[in-house]
């Protein structure tokens, strides 16, 4: 038996070094015998027997077992991948079926399998159910039987592949993510499930080793093959249920009903519908299924029709924490350079220095353990103009999630070596507080995130310009921060540092400059359907993280303050939305 593999997505990126890799996505289907005994009663059928004295060493020309069922009531029933032991001799295999379709009774309920393999000892037939009828003839035996039943085990493993050659994108970089699922072939696998008046058929797939249950069918005669289902719950079988029991339903309702109180006057409409969904409900006794289909996509749409009042479409995450500077963080000082003396430059560069200015900005923040850091750094006037005019000299380089990429590095190329300033503030505090590699990584996230958030924008920041929930509704409240007409919506590092202005791509790609500066195995982690971006760090934090190249890296939110690495909320933790932009190492 083989393992199944089927690719569930593929995802290009690229790395710090600049070359291309890939993240696969597969589900593994790993094959699992599950090893089965128990009590077997039957019936059995055949041509005339020689001398009944002689039923068990049959001599029939074409003996057939016709109906079975078989009783399994104690965990110990069942083993995966260990076959259970036979005592005494084995009823002769070329008698049974090939395939043995019975009926399984396990913790109270039942259902059809097919035992594979089966071994059926002790086996006694009923004399007194024993008949002939012309040169046929029939009877009732009992036994015990053991075989497995064969189904497959799921994972999900993530492997990162490459590094390719740059002209070779195309053909790793799919057009849309591949997904892979189930077409029924029709051919019944002779699982059956009853859920009250509904039968279910579990049948193959149609292009791979695999199965898939088939829709409910209304009416379905409880009699399968001489063997009756009478639950829906079994050890082998996945629990089916309808869409929801009439309590359950009505519950809403009443819930329904409540919420839609506490918003009236501006919700009125939505009254009729909840009086026709409780006059369905009333009468289900009569119009059971029809109740159920109808039930079902009304309740569906109401809470559907609901969100989108309240909450909107957009799936954009973007925490705004409150913070508020002190005066002397607020301010930006500006000095000409006048005197070259004590700087360890060459004359070359002094020249280059004349005409320029050095911009001092102080910050003070906390670590989460409450330790207190402040101080200040220096950037030249320069720099900043030079960041700013790399970035809006800056081209394109397509609509795809690898263009995007590479935007972020060529920012964050040209300015990681324009911050010396922020790096003698980091190398001070470190060495006066003995932070270890971790405490310092706290320090340096710390510093961003005490920073206020603001929207960084394309164009103006005016909210009737935008359709997106949060934007409109950020930028129409009271304390509103944008940063409006910049160049692919992000502020480069040294922008960032110099006009204190960034949500949460642009506080990424800063932490993501400095942290690599340092040597440390860092990713910028990228969603765009959270519309978010967060860092990924390779130290060994508790909380959520992400797989890559047999790596972990720890999720840190950069945009609210005091948030530990690790901890992500819950609307943004799937990590299936999360990719890798850039890679340190």
């Amino acid at each position: 038996m083989n393992i199944i593999e089927t690719i569930l997505s593929e995802e290009p990126f690229q790395g710090e070094d600049g070359k291309l890799y890939k993240k696969v996505i597969k589900e593994l289907r790993i094959p699992r015998k599950t090893f089965m005994r128990g009590t077997i009663e039957g019936k059995y059928r055949g041509d005339l027997l020689h001398s009944e004295e002689k039923l068990y060493n049959s001599s029939f020309y074409d003996f057939e077992i016709y109906e079975a069922q078989v009783s399994s009531s104690h965990p110990k029933d069942f083993q995966k991948n260990k076959e259970f032991t036979v005592n005494g001799k084995a009823f002769p295999k070329e008698k049974l079926p090939l395939i043995l379709l019975v009926e399984l009774n396990a913790n109270s309920s039942s259902f059809g399998i097919n035992i594979l393999e089966p071994k059926l000892y002790e086996f006694k037939p009923i004399a007194k159910f024993h008949q002939t009828e012309g040169d046929e003839v029939f009877g009732c035996f009992k036994g015990k039987i053991t075989g497995y039943v064969l189904d497959y085990e799921k994972e999900i493993v993530e492997e990162v592949l490459g590094p390719y050659a740059g002209d070779s994108l195309e053909k790793i970089q799919p057009e849309s993510i591949k997904k892979v699922g189930c077409e029924s072939s029709g051919i019944k696998t002779g699982k059956t499930v009853h859920i009250g008046n509904y039968i279910q058929y579990e049948y193959k797939c149609k292009n791979h080793n695999d199965t898939v249950w088939g829709e409910k069918i209304f009416g379905g005669n409880p009699k399968i093959n001489g063997f009756t289902n009478i639950s829906s719950k079994s050890t082998f079988g996945t629990e089916q249920r309808g869409c929801f029991s009439e309590f359950f339903g009505l519950l809403a309702i009443i819930l329904g009903f409540v919420f839609v109180l506490s918003i009236l006057p501006g919700a009125l409409y939505v009254i009729g519908l909840g009086l026709v969904i409780l006059l369905l409900n009333y009468f289900a006794p009569f119009l059971k299924w029809v109740f159920r289909i109808l039930s079902c996509f009304l309740l569906i749409g109401f809470v559907i029709g609901l969100f989108n009042i309240f909450f909107g479409n957009s799936t954009n995450y973007n925490p705004v924490p409150k913070i508020v500077d002190s005066p002397r963080e607020t301010e930006k000082v500006v000095e000409p350079i006048v005197d070259h003396s004590d700087l360890d430059i060459s004359p070359n560069e002094q020249e280059n220095l004349i005409g320029d200015s050095i911009i001092t900005r102080f910050r003070s923040w906390q670590d989460y353990e409450g330790n207190k850091y402040e101080g200040e750094y220096k950037l030249k006037l320069s720099s900043y103009k030079k960041s700013n005019f790399y970035k809006q000299n800056l081209q394109s380089f397509g609509n795809d999630l690898r263009s995007y990429d590479k935007i972020l590095y060529s920012l964050k190329e040209n300015d990681k070596d324009k911050l010396d300033g922020l790096y003698a503030l980091f190398d001070s505090i470190g060495r006066s507080n003995k932070l270890n590699k971790m405490k310092f990584a706290e320090m340096v996230v710390a510093f961003v995130q005490d920073i206020p958030y603001a929207l960084v924008l394309e164009t103006d920041c005016n909210p009737s310009l935008y359709n997106d929930p949060f934007i409109k509704k950020y930028l129409s409240s009271k304390n509103a921060d944008c940063y409006s007409f910049q160049k692919f919506g992000i502020n480069a590092p040294v922008e960032f540092l110099v006009n204190l202005k960034g949500d949460c791509d642009t506080r990424t790609l800063l932490l993501y400059t400095v942290l690599s500066h340092y040597g440390y195995d860092v990713a910028l982690m990228s969603s765009e359907q959270y519309s978010h971006s967060i860092l990924g760090i390779n130290l060994p934090f508790d909380g959520l993280s992400f797989k890559a190249q047999n790596q972990n890296y720890t999720l840190w939110e950069t945009t609210s303050p005091n948030n530990i690495p690790g901890i992500i909320a819950s609307e943004i933790s799937n990590l299936n939305n999360w990719r890798i932009s850039l890679k340190s190492k």
